[in-house]
């Protein structure tokens, strides 16, 4: 799934990895603060697995500080620029 697919929906979160991405930056010559890495997301939704990926430097933030809760359910929110966990 995209991200925006499951946007103020609770998913249960069963698994992740960080990985680095080709693309670095914001295509615009400069450089992101962790260096162009990227999360996969594995998440059950409505009894279904799924995985999401994504570059937001938050959310990968968060799953790192709470990965030891892992499974647990949440939601993604989109807020201005960034999407969070709450």
């Amino acid at each position: 799934k995209r991200i925006h697919e499951i946007v103020n929906q609770e998913i249960l979160i069963t698994g992740y990895s960080i990985g680095r991405s080709k693309f670095n930056g914001d295509g615009n010559g400069n450089e992101s603060e962790k260096n162009g890495t990227y999360l996969t997301l594995q998440f059950e939704q409505a009894g279904e697995r799924y995985v999401v990926f994504t570059g937001s430097e938050v959310i990968s933030d968060q799953i790192e500080r709470y990965k030891e809760f892992i499974p647990f359910y949440t939601t993604i929110r989109h807020i201005d620029r960034y999407y969070t966990l709450s």
